[in-house]
Parts: C-alpha cells; sequence; structure tokens
C-alpha cells in the first residue's frame, strides 16, 4: 500500500483507493505510472481541482498471474486477482468483477471511501455503480476520461446523459416518474426543476438547441464503430472516431445559444425524448470537456462534504 497523495487525516479526507488488475510482477512501475496519471486527471478536474486538499489518493500494488484482463467476446480469457472482465451485463465495453470477497480483502488494506480499479489494457472499458466501486481501461486514449467520468457515477450518484451509444438498460427510467439522479429530471414540474437554483431567469425551459443535428453525427459515428468492432478493427482505429466525433462536436455544442447556462436539455440517462440534462455539454454527455458541468460539480461537492465536514 501506498500513498499517491496523503492531504492528512483519513477521518477528515476523501480517501481515494486506486487497485491495478492485470498487471505483472514486471509491470509495477507501469502500474505506478497510470495510478499517478489517472489520480491527476482526476484531481484536475472540477470540482475536486477546487477541493484538491480534501483528497487522498491510497494505491495497493497486485501482482497477477498474468498481463491484461479478460474480454469473452475476443476468447481472451485471463487469471487474475480482482477477474475484472468485460462484457459486464451483455456490454461489450462495460467492465465490472463479481468476485466481491476477493475485491474487498484486498481494498482493506488500505483505507479507503471511493474505490476506482483499473484493467491493464488498450482496449476502451469502464463502469461505475453509485455507492459501490468503478473501472476503467488503463491504455485507451480516453483512459483519463473513461476515469473521471465513471468516478462520477460511483462515488457522486451522477446519470450518465448520454443516449445515442448503445447500452446494457431498457426503460431505465419508468416514463411519468423524476429520475433519482440530481443530473438528470423528467421536467414534470419546471417551476420546481430541482435544479432551479442554477437556472437564469431568461433561460427556457425545456431549453432549445439543435439535438436533431447532433444526433444526426453521433448515430453516424454509433453505426461506424459498431461495424468496426464487429471485423475487429485495432483499438487504435475506433479511438480515432472517438478523436474525429469530439473535434466535430466541440464546436457544435459550444455553438449553442445556451451553452454554458444551466437549464433543461432534452436528451440524458439513455433516452433521446422524455429527460433532460443540465447543461449543452458535460462530461457526463460527451468526451468533450474537461470539467463536470454546475449541477454536477455541486453534487459531488455536496459527497465531499459528507466526507469531510
Amino acid at each position: 500500500v501506498w500513498a499517491y497523495q496523503d492531504k492528512g487525516d483519513p477521518a477528515k479526507k476523501v480517501d481515494l483507493l486506486i487497485v491495478g488488475d492485470g498487471y505483472g510482477a514486471d509491470e509495477m512501475e507501469k502500474y505506478s505510472a497510470d495510478v499517478a496519471r489517472h489520480a491527476e486527471a482526476q484531481v484536475a478536474a472540477e470540482p475536486f481541482k477546487s477541493r484538491r486538499d480534501d483528497v487522498n489518493v491510497w494505491a495497493i500494488d497486485l501482482p497477477s498471474q498474468e498481463s491484461g484482463i479478460t474480454r469473452p467476446r475476443a476468447d481472451a480469457w485471463v487469471r487474475t486477482p480482482l477477474g475484472l472482465s468485460f462484457n459486464s451485463f451483455d456490454s461489450e465495453r462495460y467492465v465490472l468483477t463479481y468476485e466481491t470477497r476477493e475485491l474487498r480483502e484486498i481494498a482493506a488494506q488500505a483505507p479507503y471511501d471511493a474505490i476506482m480499479f483499473m484493467g491493464n489494457t488498450r482496449k476502451y472499458g469502464g463502469g461505475g455503480i453509485f455507492n459501490l466501486w468503478a473501472t476503467t481501461s488503463s491504455d485507451t486514449s480516453v483512459s483519463e476520461y473513461v476515469f473521471v467520468h465513471e468516478f462520477g457515477h460511483s462515488f457522486g450518484g451522477l446519470a450518465d446523459e448520454y443516449y445515442t451509444s448503445q447500452v446494457a438498460y431498457e426503460e431505465f427510467n419508468v416514463a411519468g416518474t423524476e429520475p433519482w439522479e440530481p443530473n438528470a429530471t423528467a421536467l414534470l414540474d419546471p417551476d420546481n426543476l430541482k435544479w432551479k437554483e442554477f437556472v437564469e431567469d431568461d433561460t427556457p425551459l425545456p431549453t432549445p438547441w439543435d439535438q436533431e443535428a447532433y444526433d444526426k453525427l453521433s448515430y453516424d459515428y454509433q453505426q461506424k464503430r459498431t461495424e468496426a468492432r464487429a471485423r475487429n478493427a485495432p483499438d487504435e482505429e475506433v479511438e480515432q472516431m472517438f478523436q474525429e466525433l469530439k473535434e466535430l462536436t466541440t464546436p457544435m455544442l459550444q455553438g449553442e445559444e445556451h451553452f454554458g447556462k444551466v437549464g433543461a436539455f432534452e436528451g440524458a440517462s439513455y433516452q433521446a425524448k422524455g429527460l433532460y440534462r443540465p447543461e449543452a455539454d458535460c462530461i457526463m454527455f460527451t468526451r468533450n470537456p474537461d470539467n463536470f458541468c454546475r449541477v454536477c460539480s455541486a453534487a459531488l461537492e455536496r459527497m465531499i462534504d459528507l466526507y469531510t465536514e
């Protein structure tokens, strides 16, 4: 067990524990570098940047018999201490483990309030479940983004705001009910919007944006990625599509009339219609921004306060 960032008494800090899986005994130096890279990405994103002194970051060296993690759809089976695996919930990119007793025995060697498991793999993937733990791939080109995004789920209870990607869930939010997550709403009562304190008086609810243009572009690239995976294209080819989409959608979203304002933008929590997110863009919506939106940041700050006050 070692401390990447030790800001003092664990009883008064958020203790984030990072544990690697699928790192061979000869890859511990790589693991240390991966911990540093991803921990820095986490504390560079607001609100964690402003609250860096409230966060300890711990790591556990956990050598594996084999390098990498299991990829069922590629018929690649790897024996690792944590048992991290793709294809959880039958989702090709979702990484989880069912080795609950083992992971808790291992994690108990360090203080922790939140855990991030990091799989030693080039393949894109991760996962996060509120009040449980989160996972990320170590070497995909957007691994730092995945780390921060998935931590938003597991630590802050944040909803996914995207809806154009294939997911393992259907009817995640029952029609006519308000989502419990702090960054998604069914807008059943606009006058009492859960984040109304952030909405300016002249911002319309729902808040208009060019969803049709965004959806066309996003669904087109989703189809391209699906076709690429079906023919077992290299990970680099799939990730290049992520970059292309980012370069196209960043100016598109930033050009929206209400960009940077808090409102109720339709499309959130895996549904294109009927659910709304707080801002035009956020780490929970696309891979474009470096920070959480104001509503997500406020939710994360509340969780930090819960552990530190």
